[in-house]
Order: C-alpha cells, then sequence, then structure tokens
C-alpha cells in the first residue's frame, strides 16, 4: 500500500505511520470467494449471484475504507491525513495532548486492533477506531508526551 502525501516541519523526525486495519477488506474477499465457490459446485444460482454482487460491494467498500486515511506520528505531532485527490489533513500538536488511552477487547488483540482516544487542553476528545497497531502508536504518543514533563499552567 502506498503512503499518503506528508510535509515535515522542520526537525520533525516520523516515529511510525498507520492505517485503517484491513480486517472489513479481508471479510468481503473471503466472502466472495465462498459464493463463487458455492456457485462453482453448483449449489444455487440466482441467490449465489446476488451473494457475488453483496461480495464485490462489500470487498470493494473495505478497500477505500482501509486506504482513504492514515495516520502519522511525528516527534510533535499526530497527523491524519484522508483522502485520495484532494488531501484532507487534521492535526494534533503533543503540547495540547493531555492524556491517551487505548481500548482492546479480546477480539482486538487477536487482530492486533484497538480504538485510541486522545484527550487534551484545547482539542476536543479524538476517538481513532479500528485502528491498524494501536498499541503500538499509542506507545508512540505517549512516548512522545512523557518527553517534556513541563506543566501547561506554569508561566
Amino acid at each position: 500500500m502506498t503512503s499518503k502525501k506528508f510535509q515535515k516541519k522542520e526537525g520533525e523526525d516520523i516515529l511510525i505511520r498507520s492505517n485503517q486495519h484491513p480486517s472489513i477488506f479481508y471479510g468481503g474477499v473471503l466472502f466472495l470467494i465462498y459464493n463463487i465457490a458455492v456457485i462453482l459446485a453448483g449449489e444455487v444460482y440466482k441467490a449465489g449471484l446476488i451473494f457475488i454482487m453483496i461480495g464485490l460491494f462489500w470487498t470493494v467498500f473495505g478497500y477505500f475504507k482501509w486506504t482513504y486515511r492514515e495516520y502519522i506520528v511525528t516527534n510533535k505531532r499526530l497527523v491524519i491525513v484522508s483522502g485520495y485527490y484532494y488531501l484532507q489533513t487534521e492535526e494534533y500538536p503533543f503540547n495540547k495532548v493531555d492524556n491517551i488511552t487505548l481500548y482492546q477487547n479480546w477480539v482486538d488483540k487477536f487482530w492486533n486492533k484497538g480504538m485510541v482516544t486522545l484527550f487534551g487542553i484545547g482539542i476536543r476528545t479524538k476517538k481513532i477506531k479500528g485502528l491498524k497497531s494501536a498499541e503500538r502508536l499509542k506507545n508512540a504518543i505517549h512516548s512522545q508526551l512523557s518527553v517534556n514533563p513541563e506543566s501547561y499552567f506554569s508561566s
């Protein structure tokens, strides 16, 4: 998969690049393969064609959901780049982030995905759901929060 274009600021290093987990895409591919096999076995023809169309739609939707957004963690900020032709960029500087949490149930741990939530001063709560390598992304952000433990309210 190709990376989206990203402009680093002076003195920035990229720590990790991540995107959505491809599980929805893989689910569509498996559903499609199963239904093609059922039709080739000669089981159900009309319903099988409908299920193949559903599988194609699921696969295409999953691919676009998987590749639409990229999450980039540098040593100064979290950048979310969205889009294909027209890129939209959201930036969350680490001096505004106060805390970060990770939620994973047992299925998410198995598939190495999860939901990362950013809490901060001057930013609203940002939830990133279905993230691939969520624990690595959380640890990369948390390591940068610990670098400069200066109080936000000091003068």
